[in-house]
């Protein structure tokens, strides 16, 4: 051995770059806003200067301008975010008509991951299908969810943002974390506060906070065929969602202050995405769960890296891939199962090659599919498939399976590997739904039941 280097200041050294390798792990915020359709997010599309905190964020980050979800509701959604699998391989999901599913035994998650690398984890939810009885957040160290009795009265922004900056509070000067928060107030009803109300709403409801739309009345007479919503109600109903994103991002702003006031900004992964959209009549429908265009798929997503310069990515991304995103950001190994594909290249200015996007399900009624590729998105319902060009036809309104048969096939082939190339993970366990979970389900507006 080399005598001006003893044994003693090896195993000294060693552990010094040990705990210089630790420190340099960075936190992690994951944030998730329910029902935020991409384009209500300025940068994407939105024009009515809804999210200024996010704009001001974004100028820091990463933009993703196509990342795609993988089903159009939260539970299987976030659990593919969560588990870096799709709905067919994490088993969470199911429907009202099939029964619900909870998150399949053995599925690895990233809180799972990271906890057992020594992070300190903690969700904080505002909805049962992220709660115990579904599984998407049962490895996180300790989880705050609330569930409401009904979605007219739900912890909103503010304390949710409050309830983020206590437990960060908590834990100053005992990093590394990960936090995962859900923000609910986008989900219906649309009821925003003021002044959110009075700047986004329509003339008639700025002042007047006595018109509110999405109630569970509201919600199961429209499916049940017995509330047609008219172009002025859609109008007055989207006006009123625009403030409730506002809102969501003034406190969403807050949490990022929050963050920085702390010291932590410069030692923290930030993501921000939706979890899914919403719909507006953009192909005859309303709300979510019920189709897989991208006015439901199509989600905003912003990441936020030590050590990386911002920029933007034009490429199709998907959930899956941000659970290896974080691994890497964290120099972890990514759970086996994980089937993503890292976005650090594209955080390093590198260009992303495209890989298909796969998504499935249907909250209210047979299950259905969808598979993006080479700038066509073929949408699979049982009994028919509908083929468009989303590179010329991004609204998704011509329907080209009768006219591309060559497009259809190869579409078609593309998900017939991909669905027999999954491992077999199991479906999930059914959640008996009865109970309080059944009370909580028909006051959402999710089921049925005598009105109340």
């Amino acid at each position: 051995m080399n005598p001006r280097f003893p044994r003693s200041a090896l195993a000294a050294l060693a552990l010094t770059l040990a705990a210089c390798s630790e420190a340099r792990r960075p936190n992690v915020l994951f944030i998730v806003v329910d029902t935020l359709r991409a384009d209500r997010v300025g940068l994407l599309g939105q024009e009515r200067g809804t999210t200024p905190y996010l704009q001001r964020f974004a100028a820091d980050a990463t933009r993703f301008e196509a990342c795609h979800s993988h089903a159009p509701w939260t539970l299987p959604s976030c659990a593919a975010l969560l588990s870096g699998r799709h709905p067919a391989e994490h088993g969470a999901g199911g429907s009202l008509a099939e029964g619900m599913r909870r998150l399949a035994d053995g599925v690895r998650t990233l809180p799972g991951v990271f906890g057992a690398a020594g992070y300190a984890t903690h969700a904080i939810v505002n909805v049962a299908f992220l709660g115990e009885e579904f599984g998407v957040t049962r490895e996180f160290g300790s989880l705050d969810a609330v569930h409401f009795n009904s979605n007219t009265e739900v912890r909103r922004a503010e304390p949710t943002t409050d309830a983020a900056l206590r437990w960060l509070g908590e834990r100053e000067g005992q990093e590394p974390f990960f936090l995962f928060v859900h923000y609910f107030d986008p989900h219906a009803v649309y009821d925003p506060p003021q002044p959110f109300r009075r700047r986004f709403a329509e003339p008639e409801d700025r002042d007047d906070s006595s018109w509110v739309f999405g109630t569970r009345q509201h919600m199961m007479a429209l499916r049940a065929g017995q509330l047609r919503i008219d172009e002025r109600t859609l109008t007055r109903a989207e006006a009123l969602y625009d403030g409730e994103v506002a809102y969501t991002d003034a406190a969403l702003g807050r949490l990022l202050d929050g963050l920085a006031a702390a010291g932590l900004a410069e030692d923290t992964v930030v993501v921000i995405t939706g979890d899914h959209g919403e719909e507006f009549g953009d192909h005859g429908g309303f709300e979510h769960g019920h189709t897989l265009f991208d006015e439901l798929t199509h989600v905003p997503l912003l990441v936020r890296a030590p050590g990386y310069e911002p920029g933007v990515v034009p490429t199709d991304v998907r959930h899956v891939d941000l659970a290896p995103t974080l691994c890497e950001l964290a120099d972890l190994a990514p759970d086996p199962g994980f089937v993503g594909r890292s976005l650090v290249p594209g955080l390093a200015g590198e260009a992303l090659t495209a890989r298909p996007v796969l998504a499935q399900g249907n909250m209210w009624g047979p299950a259905l599919t969808s598979w993006r590729e080479g700038g066509w998105k073929l949408v699979r319902e049982p009994g028919r498939d509908r083929l468009f060009h989303t590179a010329e036809d991004p609204a998704e309104l011509q329907d080209r399976a009768a006219d591309s048969p060559e497009q259809l096939g190869r579409l078609a082939a593309g998900l017939a590997r991909a669905l027999a190339g999954f491992r077999a993970l199991g479906s999930g366990s059914q959640v008996a739904i009865d109970g309080e979970l059944l009370e909580w389900m028909q006051q959402m507006g999710y089921a049925g039941g005598e009105e109340r």
